[in-house]
């Protein structure tokens, strides 16, 4: 049936307030036949017309929205559309197809063993692309380890003035510019013997500093003795 004629014969049964609603609808089905949609879904048409203050798409759906949804079937018979969202083609056809197994198990496993080879592709086309591989046959002594390892100093990524400044931090000249009190723990006393830094301060410094550190500073015995 044409939609037009459908939809006055709707308004007969329906108050004002519901004509008002069955127009709306009927206006935004029209408009997407003139723009070319065949898109007449439910949450696409309620989406639109809670837009102009029509029905949303919950009481479309509802049993009191029956009208609506007849009213929508029509447009969607008349122009040949369609009344449920349409899932996106994938891109890749495979996975498409992966999509139509039926069984959850089988389609978990094809995922991925179709993930693993989509991943060895990638490796394989990384290699492609690399206009020379050198590859070491030399054999290997087999006395010699297999991985040597390199020990780099802490101090190996810093920058002169940040060394300099690492130095300035722990030198016995700023302890007795400050009045502060080193402990062989590594912990800083102030001038009123509280505590500025845990253990481990100076000490840390020192390791970082490594043979550029300052003198370690004299024990807590010794200190004692010298005062």
């Amino acid at each position: 049936m044409d939609p037009e004629q459908f939809l006055e014969q709707l308004k007969n049964n329906a108050d004002p307030r519901r004509q008002r609603s069955l127009e709306i609808i009927h206006e935004i089905c029209r408009e997407q036949h003139e723009r070319g949609s065949k898109d007449f879904s439910i949450a696409t048409i309620g989406r639109l017309s809670e837009q102009r203050g029509g029905p949303k798409t919950q009481p479309i759906r509802n049993k009191a929205g029956e009208p609506f949804r007849a009213l929508i079937a029509a447009w969607a018979n008349h122009t040949g559309g369609h009344t449920k969202k349409q899932a996106k083609p994938s891109e890749n056809p495979v996975y498409a197809v992966l999509e139509k197994i039926q069984d959850p198990a089988v389609r978990a496993v094809m995922g991925t063993v179709l993930a693993e080879n989509r991943k060895l592709k990638g490796q394989l086309n990384l290699l492609k692309g690399q206009q020379e591989v050198l590859i070491d046959m030399r054999p290997t002594a087999p006395s010699a380890p297999s991985s040597t390892v390199e020990i780099l100093p802490a101090s190996s990524g810093l920058t002169e003035s940040e060394i300099d400044a690492l130095a300035r931090a722990v030198s016995p000249e700023l302890f007795a510019a400050e009045g502060w009190t080193p402990q062989a723990n590594g912990r800083m006393l102030n001038h009123k013997g509280r505590t500025l830094y845990k253990p481990g301060y100076i000490t840390a410094i020192r390791k970082i500093l490594g043979k550029r550190a300052p003198p370690e500073p004299a024990t807590d015995r010794q200190q004692s003795v010298k005062t």
